[in-house]
């Protein structure tokens, strides 16, 4: 008995040092046996989880024997038994030409963040890519109806913020009432990866005011050659809402062809005070990807995308779109290793189209109550084309310089019709009725060419340093501008900008700890709605707005100190950040300017011009996340901002409040359970320029599960708002000539049950 609890006493001492083994490794280039950082580690058949860092050097909680499964964007992934002091070599990938803020960032700076996304384990049906980024801590949602959503980070919205997807592709709303941003016109299931830069903390990605965002969607470049795809389907229960893709794709040593497809349809929702709200759209997506690998070092893509929209209803705005097409060429040719000094030279370019038309009854099933008393019409449309040519260069060890060019050429024209047919006091028909004619864009172009070099420095083992220096040329004209327009401002004629940004950082960085000091100065030419637009309402209060030709370019100058600290169970960080903003660009109400000439019929209110102002904004963001067992794990994470237009004493506009959001997510290899909550304090500052009260809070409850029960298929399920609480985001805008509420805030969807289905062979 004695010797029996000698060795259960072995045993037990021996499983408890087991369980708390650290295994360390080295992740290292098959071809270049150079080291490989930012590869994932995770012991298979547990949440534990590690990366590599700058010298390859990885620490994981493992016991020897247990099965490492080793991944990298760039790398094919391996699995591998644990062994303390391991060496594990990966082999490269056909070469990657869209994950470019990963590469940017070679020293894992914290003020960048990669977020993976997994369609299945959300468990529900996105609207659009924005339905994407409302658990990305930092991030909000601005809704003008369930498909014209746009993120904001912070404080930074449209323009401030620099959206592509796929590295480089861009597309420019051709609406001024943004009905169509570039996060309507991508298929959100194909989004990979979404990766942040959260200020102007690089210089390689175009004009960069605030963040920087890339979509990255699906590309061809399996681990095995052959035929792959997956079929997915999707309901959710409040607005009957169907989503249907499916995506294909073939690939050898020389070729792959890749081609993505989906339907949605969505019908009105009932929020949680039981109130229909107008947000039915129909959208059908397909892309198509062609690579070609003339050798492992060498990859050219080319890359189409087109997007149908029909009957897009807008509660937000004053009109529907029944149309809202778009189109994307995409060309890109990259080369790496051509030298010992050259790690590798790419190309980007694109084309993109937007085919807009929005209107008030026209072609739509349910018009405005206003309609056809007032039938109003405005087809617009926006050409995009840009580029980028960049070269990495390794002059010495420890170095890492990026150096190239880019442009973006943006072109945008429409007229708007407006036929008055009945007094709008009175509703008595008119004889001859009012036919006004607006110039939408006046026929503008914005042409931005830029230059950029940014060099990564290994100081030390532990200390790296970033400098960047960016330097862009901006053409723009408005090319047939409305009478009314010259009168305000004479003759117009082509503005030119150069502006000068840059960005430097101080990063100290060991295994289990890492801060950041960051400076950034990011500048932003004013758009084409704030030099061009002619008494249109494009913004969240019912004025007119004016654009204004002689604005001067915006500048951020933010700095941004950020930690992270690593346990074995448990990790914690949090970044405190500051800008100030010279010449920020912002509508200011212009009395004198109050005129009936852009109107339909009502009684004329003044409108708002454009102006230059001075503003600032400070706040933090945080998190923390503990790994209670190999499959459970809670986290949380805050974020707030305020900010203030200092000019004109009062808040700036469009700030989300202060919130939080904490996560219980149970995690084993075929099925998950995940319970989210999102707590949103009131919005207490406001700017009453902009016509905003204060928002109150709300506190939110989703549950997520899902279940593979054979290989290949996922089932995913959800309850979205599970105590159907009635409440709507600060960042919502109102329902505009909808029906009887007009005015009230747009509240977001009521309790929804959501289910999921997607096989992959």
């Amino acid at each position: 008995m004695k010797t029996t609890l000698q060795w259960m006493f072995v045993l037990f001492i021996s499983t408890v040092y087991a369980q708390n083994t650290s295994v360390t490794g080295k992740i290292i280039d098959t071809e270049t046996h150079e080291p490989v950082p930012g590869a994932t580690i995770l012991v298979k058949k547990t949440q534990n989880r590690s990366s590599s860092d700058f010298d390859g050097i990885f620490h994981i909680k493992a016991t020897e024997g247990q099965v490492l499964s080793v991944s990298h964007p760039e790398y094919i992934s391996v699995e591998i038994p644990a062994q303390n002091g391991i060496k594990i070599f990966l082999q490269p990938k056909n070469i990657s030409l869209d994950e470019v803020v990963v590469k940017a960032n070679p020293l894992e700076d914290i003020t960048h963040s990669i977020v993976v996304m997994d369609e299945v384990k959300n468990g529900s049906q996105p609207r659009n890519v924005a339905d994407l980024f409302k658990d990305i801590p930092g991030f909000n949602i601005q809704k003008r109806s369930a498909s014209a959503m746009e993120p904001s980070l912070r404080s930074f919205k449209y323009e401030e913020m620099n959206i592509k997807y796929d590295g480089g592709n861009k597309m420019v709303n051709a609406c001024p009432n943004r009905m169509d941003p570039i996060t309507a016109h991508v298929i959100p299931e194909s989004v990979r990866k979404i990766e942040v830069v959260k200020g102007p903390f690089t210089v390689r990605f175009g004009q960069t005011f605030g963040g920087i965002v890339n979509m990255i969607t699906r590309e061809p470049t399996p681990e095995d050659y052959g035929w792959h795809g997956d079929f997915q389907v999707g309901n959710e229960t409040n607005g009957n809402n169907t989503v249907m893709r499916a995506d294909i794709m073939y690939a050898e040593k020389k070729y792959d062809l890749s081609i993505d497809g989906e339907h949605r349809d969505f019908g009105d929702y009932t929020d949680g005070a039981g109130q229909l709200t107008s947000s039915g759209f129909k959208t059908d997506s397909y892309s198509i990807k062609l690579g070609y690998n003339p050798n492992q070092n060498q990859r050219l893509q080319v890359n189409w995308h087109q997007k149908f929209g029909r009957d897009i209803k807008h509660a937000g705005l004053m009109m529907d779109s029944p149309k809202d097409d778009s189109y994307l060429l995409g060309l890109d040719y990259k080369i790496k290793k051509i030298s010992d000094r050259i790690k590798y030279m790419q190309f980007k370019s694109y084309y993109s189209y937007v085919d807009h038309l929005m209107t008030n009854g026209y072609e739509m099933d349910k018009p405005r109550p206003n309609y056809p008393g007032i039938d109003a019409r405005t087809p617009v449309t926006s050409n995009t084309m840009g580029g980028k040519f960049e070269l990495a260069l390794t002059p010495k060890n420890n170095w890492l310089i990026y150096t190239g060019l880019d442009a973006d050429i943006i072109r945008r024209d429409g007229t708007k019709t407006v036929i008055i047919n009945n007094n709008p006091a009175t509703g008595v028909p008119l004889d001859p009725v009012i036919v006004k004619k607006l110039k939408v864009w006046q026929d503008s172009y914005i042409n931005d060419f830029g230059v950029f070099a940014e060099a990564n420095k290994k100081l030390t083992d532990k200390l790296y340093l970033t400098l960047g220096i960016r330097t862009d040329y901006v053409v723009s004209e408005s090319q047939d501008p409305a009478k009314g327009f010259i009168d305000i401002y004479g003759k117009i004629g082509q503005k030119t900008d150069v502006t000068v940004g840059g960005n430097i950082s101080l990063k100290y960085k060991k295994t289990d700890f890492q801060t950041q000091l960051a400076f950034g100065r990011g500048t932003r030419t004013p758009s084409m709605i704030e030099r061009y637009i002619y008494r249109f309402i494009v913004g969240r209060d019912s004025r007119e707005y004016i654009g204004n030709p002689n604005l001067k370019p915006e500048i951020n100058n933010q700095v941004e100190w950020s930690v992270q600290k690593k346990w074995s169970d448990f990790k914690t960080g949090a970044s405190l950040f500051y800008s100030y903003f010279q010449d920020y660009i912002t509508p200011v109400l212009t009395p004198s300017l109050i005129s009936t000439e852009g109107g339909c019929g009502g009684a004329p209110k003044s409108p708002k011009v454009f102006n230059n102002v001075n503003a600032y904004q400070y706040g933090f963001d945080a998190y923390v996340s503990y790994q209670f067992t190999d499959y459970f794990t809670i986290s949380a994470d805050m974020a707030f901002t305020k900010a203030y237009n200092t000019t004109l004493d009062e808040p700036l506009s469009q700030v989300a409040p202060p919130n939080a959001h904490l996560d219980f997510k149970y995690e084993k290899n075929n099925y998950w359970l995940d319970l989210r909550t999102e707590i949103v304090a009131d919005q207490t500052d406001y700017a009453p320029s902009f016509l905003e009260t204060k928002t109150p809070g709300h506190t939110t409850f989703d549950f997520r599960a899902g279940w593979k029960p054979v290989k290949g298929l996922s089932i995913g399920g959800a309850v979205l708002n599970i105590t159907d609480e009635a409440y709507y985001n600060h960042l919502n805008f109102a329902f505009v000539n909808a029906d009887d509420l007009n005015g009230r805030r747009i509240f977001e969807p009521g309790r929804s049950f959501s289910v999921f289905m997607k096989y992959k062979f």
